[in-house]
């Protein structure tokens, strides 16, 4: 790997890259979570650092609020969808809620 590579993929590059887009897909809006066989509706809100990201959600059931996570260099970022690979986790917004990306 040269080093312009190694550097687009930096914690910071990456952050530079997709903060402002997952936050203003994501954050405090309605998604479907989910991981294996796992499905649950709710209001993601996501909290970005220099680490990567963390995602709590609040179910729309009378199930818990749980978090996920993820480092930025394992973060898959789509238009409409947030997964962490390793860890087998996604999130797509629900509805009209997509932004342009």
């Amino acid at each position: 790997m040269d080093e312009t590579t190694k550097n687009d993929r930096s914690p910071e590059a990456l952050r530079a890259k997709y903060e402002d887009r997952l936050m203003g897909t994501f954050h405090e809006r309605r998604v479907l979570f989910e991981e294996g066989r796992i499905r649950v509706k709710g209001q993601a809100v996501l909290i970005c650092d220099e680490w990567g990201v963390t995602v709590n959600i609040e179910p729309e059931t009378m199930k818990e609020p749980f978090t996920v996570s993820g480092a930025w260099e394992i973060l898959s970022v789509w238009k409409d969808r947030l997964g962490a690979a390793y860890v087998g986790w996604g999130i797509s917004p629900i509805g009209d809620q997509v932004d342009a990306a």
